[in-house]
């Protein structure tokens, strides 16, 4: 369904009434319709008025004396409607309602356990995991509460790059990344999110 101005109003009305009426359950429903509506007005006026090539996205090469890409994988990802997450409490409400859905969808072990096994040292995606994890419905459900699919870059390091000089790649490279730790190797990598 395409959304436009008319339906987001629509819904900031119906989320008026809903705090009038004290309707806690409604209240959040609108919310997540909102950001749902936000992000497609959003996601279209890119495509129609943003030329691709005037976004720069820092191109990720095959190989480099430093790193190199050993795989592509489809993920789900929760967008994030804040510009600065150490400002106000915006990623306490991003994680309560992030870890709602997952537990809403049945995708909640999944993503846990994927976690489990990988420590983020550091990055900027707070929501996110592979889609081949989880079932069809699963997947279905989360895309229906506004979460994203992107191909998703796994990037490994040359064994010199200590984690502030994979950082500082990440950092001046990558838009969209999270810097892991494998547990079970301890080998650490980027996750390179193209979106």
């Amino acid at each position: 369904m395409n959304y436009g101005l008319q339906d987001l109003k629509e819904a900031v009305e119906r989320l008026d009434e809903a705090i009038e009426d004290l309707d806690a359950e409604d209240v959040d429903l609108c919310v997540k319709l909102i950001k749902n509506i936000a992000s497609q007005i959003k996601s279209d006026f890119w495509s129609q008025h943003i030329e691709n090539d005037s976004v720069i996205i820092q191109p990720v090469k095959k190989h480099n004396s430093d790193f190199n890409i050993i795989n592509s994988l489809e993920f789900l990802y929760k967008p994030m409607h804040f510009i600065n997450v150490y400002e106000g409490n915006e990623i306490e409400y991003y994680s309560r309602e992030r870890t709602e859905e997952l537990m809403e969808s049945g995708a909640i072990d999944a993503h846990n356990d994927f976690w489990q096994h990988h420590e983020t040292v550091y990055g900027n995606v707070y929501g996110s995991l592979p889609v081949e994890l989880v079932n069809r419905e699963a997947a279905g459900k989360l895309t229906r509460y506004g979460w994203k699919k992107t191909v998703v870059d796994i990037i490994e390091f040359k064994n010199e790059c200590d984690e502030m000089a994979i950082r500082e790649i990440a950092e001046s490279k990558y838009r969209h990344y999270i810097i892991i730790r494998e547990k079970e190797t301890q080998g650490i990598l980027v996750l390179r999110y193209n979106f």
